[in-house]
């Protein structure tokens, strides 16, 4: 418990918090951490590389994805890609940087990379499909399909509650999972059906499902699908292959040689911890999970899960972990939501993704609460996360992932966009400088075409 207790030293001297504290912090974190990279990085920079496409009158996102790494903002020995669609139309795919700095292997049109939690809201478009189907109903207990899942008092969690983190399967692992057992789709829903929820169901309290999320939606898919297919089959099978669709859960390994070398652990620990309490958000996280000892438990039940860094391993990323290693494209995914953000129809095919009723579903967000995992007030809705901190008046749904990874849809605008990059960031959602100039830039050039 080595980092748990840097984790409460920091905590410790942040103390009672005041606007003056939180700048110093904030500004003694940035200097640190800019000292650290000029010392280890002290060499001519690579230079800025940046490939791809944009629409007419989509200059400026181009514009603002070579000025993250022009910036650092994006280092220039990682890589990044960003793609959008609008009104079922690819109008972003740019990419720049590095696959693999070392071998000098720049990214490239095919180059994929992993999504982390952003799998979470491809893992929703799945289970929303068995909703349009009739084989599931998001307001019948999951002991209905599943049954083992009654156990210790999980008999009235609904489908849609497993769904928006309120199983009380929380913190990020129950002891016992680990990513050899996770190989096992059945032995993994075995340990979720047995395991004691956190706290007595009521319906309403929430706590993010970091890990188990995806054991879970995987082997209540499996039940229900007529072919028992595991999520990862079912994504390919329905989605991914019908659609083109860029993305993979559950990687094949005659596929690894497009993957993105993650960049991690790249700081010493303690640097690392000054650099997520930078924001006002992060802070709050770190406090909330020391003061219920959910960090804690989290590194207690994590094991090798913990290092992000294994996802380096082709054997880590063959593994159908539909919460958090999802590996593909941003042209990929952000095809996916640009179906949904038209309504769940692909405007190319004509062919039915989502029902406009399910793509309803996932704007019919709750009011936010203070999520007992994370600390913050969250809103979810069938899997999907409300996100409204990018533009301001807009509200979309998707998923972020550690380290900055993203996928969002925004029906209102017809509008699907995602971010991928190997260079991983501390920043929670709407805290991360590279998308929030991108987005901001996409939607300036979307409002100007829908002005005219």
């Amino acid at each position: 418990m080595c980092n748990g207790a840097i984790f409460c030293c920091c905590i410790h001297e942040l103390g009672p918090q005041t606007d003056k504290t939180e700048s110093s912090v904030a500004f003694v974190a940035g200097t640190v951490d800019g000292v650290y990279q000029k010392v280890v990085f002290c060499q001519t920079p690579p230079p800025v590389i940046t490939e791809g496409y944009v629409a007419p009158g989509f200059e400026d996102v181009l514009e603002a994805f070579r000025a993250n790494f022009e910036s650092g903002r994006d280092p220039r020995t990682g890589g990044s890609a960003f793609a959008a669609y609008h009104r079922g139309k690819k109008v972003v795919d740019i990419w720049g940087g590095f696959a693999d700095y070392e071998s000098k292997q720049k990214w490239r049109k095919d180059t994929i990379s992993i999504f982390f939690s952003s799998t979470k809201g491809v893992a929703s478009v799945c289970i929303a499909m068995l909703v349009d189907r009739g084989l599931l109903d998001y307001n019948k207990p999951v002991a209905l399909y599943w049954p083992e899942f009654a156990q210790k008092g999980k008999e009235k969690v609904t489908v849609k509650d497993m769904m928006e983190h309120k199983a009380g399967l929380a913190v990020s692992a129950p002891p016992g999972l680990s990513l050899e057992l996770l190989q096992d789709v059945a032995k993994a829903g075995e340990l979720m059906a047995k395991t004691e929820p956190q706290w007595e169901y009521d319906g309403h309290t929430h706590g993010y499902h970091g890990f188990t999320f995806g054991p879970l939606a995987n082997e209540l898919l499996r039940r229900v699908d007529p072919q028992h297919r595991t999520l990862g089959q079912f994504f390919k099978e329905e989605i991914a292959e019908p659609f083109g669709i860029d993305f993979h859960i559950g990687l094949p390994l005659e596929s690894n040689h497009r993957v993105a070398r993650l960049l991690v652990n790249r700081r010493p620990a303690l640097l690392r911890i000054l650099k997520s309490i930078q924001t006002s958000d992060g802070r709050q996280v770190l406090k909330h999970m020391i003061a219920t000892n959910a960090f804690g438990e989290m590194m207690d039940n994590l094991n090798e899960m913990a290092d992000f860094g294994v996802f380096n391993d082709p054997a880590y990323r063959a593994i159908e972990l539909p919460s958090a290693n999802g590996i593909g494209s941003a042209a990929g995914l952000a095809k996916l939501y640009g179906i949904i953000s038209s309504g769940g129809i692909d405007p190319v095919t004509n062919r039915t993704l989502l029902s406009k009723e399910r793509v309803d579903d996932f704007l019919n967000f709750e009011p936010p609460s203070v999520d007992r995992t994370l600390g913050l007030p969250l809103s979810n809705s069938r899997g999907m996360m409300k996100i409204d901190k990018f533009v301001d008046g807009v509200t979309m749904f998707g998923h972020p992932g550690a380290g900055g990874q993203h996928g969002c849809a925004d029906p209102g605008h017809q509008v699907g966009f995602a971010y991928v990059s190997s260079t991983m960031i501390q920043n929670l959602v709407g805290e991360d400088p590279r998308t929030n100039q991108l987005v901001q830039s996409l939607y300036k050039c979307v409002q100007k075409l829908e002005n005219h």
